[in-house]
């Protein structure tokens, strides 16, 4: 059951993530060579998970409307996005998704066991 909570525990970390931008399955850090690497729309920048660094530099305009309100790493930036508000919708399609059927577990628990001495 330990494997399970965080198996979801990681899916729901990585849904916030493709939630906050793109995600590139291809694409590899030139850094630590890890993958992938995000996209963040409201900062318009790639970002880097595993280093959590920005991999584009910022700027410097104080009127640029992407750089002037970028963190200084990704985290704070995913720390800060408040998606709950006005998902309830997507909240709803994540649980539907991770939910174990109960005739799933019902089926395992009913099955004919075997008998070994007659």
């Amino acid at each position: 059951m330990k494997n399970r909570k965080n198996y979801l525990k990681a899916r729901k970390k990585r849904f916030k993530w493709s939630q906050l931008g793109y995600i590139a399955k291809d694409s590899v850090c030139p850094i630590c060579a890890n993958k992938p690497l995000i996209q963040l729309d409201q900062y318009d920048s790639w970002a880097c998970i595993f280093c959590n660094i920005w991999l584009d530099e910022a700027c410097g305009d104080p009127d640029c409307p992407y750089c002037s309100i970028r963190p200084q790493t990704p985290y704070e930036a995913y720390e800060l996005a408040d998606l709950e508000a006005g998902s309830a919708g997507r909240r709803k399609r994540w649980r539907c998704d991770n939910y174990q059927h109960k005739t799933d577990g019902m089926k395992k628990h009913m099955r004919p066991k075997s008998k070994a001495f007659p």
